[in-house]
């Protein structure tokens, strides 16, 4: 489930399935998506905190819910994506609290928040081609953009793992803290952003985002139908099936 909660300017998300390592189904996707709009609209809200539970960010899409799109003959448009596309639109500033595993989507989303808080122990990997799949989330320009070609292809094509000091210094988190003090520290990030004028910092994030906004939308359509094949290939059926058996 997504846990919505709220403190003066500041609605905070917390991914909340800690049997499945926290992974993300349609379902928590569409209740991002309603929640991220909800308070982009509001305006007594200065800032976004999208955090894990249980010492865990997420373990990526619910391995479940592919194997159930790489067998239908008529696939339902992404959930995660359309959660991407909120984020990638959303005026108002977010702040990522990751302590634990980030995978999949649960890396490629962050590409699209303001900060990104890491705890020490986090673990930022991509397994898309491991799985037959290609990156998404536009992460193939985010990626290059926020980290240079080539640390982006470790991450992204080799499947290479980041823990939280290499994340910093490859540009996809903003700080490391210590264990346990990720979202403590993001919340203490967005009670600044409410000392702030609101507009202004849309304003700022609009302005800021403007370069490259158009080449990560293109992106993000040239991916999805990537994907949509990869996740319906002989490939990624064969990876699905084998997991599936363990």
């Amino acid at each position: 489930m997504i846990e919505v909660t709220r403190e003066p300017g500041i609605v905070r998300l917390t991914i909340r399935r800690p049997e499945k390592k926290n992974a993300l189904t349609r379902a928590m996707y569409d209740s991002l998506s309603e929640a991220v709009d909800t308070a982009a609209a509001d305006e007594s809200i200065h800032a976004i905190v999208l955090a894990g539970c249980d010492g865990l960010f997420t373990a990526g899409n619910d391995l479940d819910d592919f194997r159930a799109r790489a067998t239908d003959p008529d696939p339902k448009p992404s959930a995660g994506l359309a959660f991407i596309e909120r984020l990638m639109r959303c005026d108002t500033p977010v702040i990522a609290a990751v302590e634990g595993i980030a995978i999949g989507i649960g890396t490629t989303l962050l590409f699209h928040c303001d900060m990104v808080i890491a705890a020490a122990s986090a673990r930022f990997r991509t397994p898309f081609v491991d799985l037959g799949l290609s990156p998404e989330a536009a992460s193939t320009v985010m990626g290059p953009l926020r980290m240079g070609f080539r640390r982006a292809t470790d991450l992204l094509v080799l499947g290479e793992t980041l823990d939280g000091k290499a994340a910093v210094e490859a540009g996809l988190a903003t700080s490391c803290v210590p264990d346990g003090e990720a979202e403590t520290v993001a919340l203490n990030r967005a009670r600044k952003l409410v000392e702030q004028p609101r507009d202004a910092l849309r304003a700022s994030k609009r302005l800021m985002r403007a370069p490259w906004e158009e080449q990560a939308f293109a992106a993000l359509e040239r991916e999805r139908d990537v994907f949509a094949e990869r996740l319906q290939s002989d490939e990624c059926r064969a990876v699905l099936d084998r997991m599936g058996k363990r």
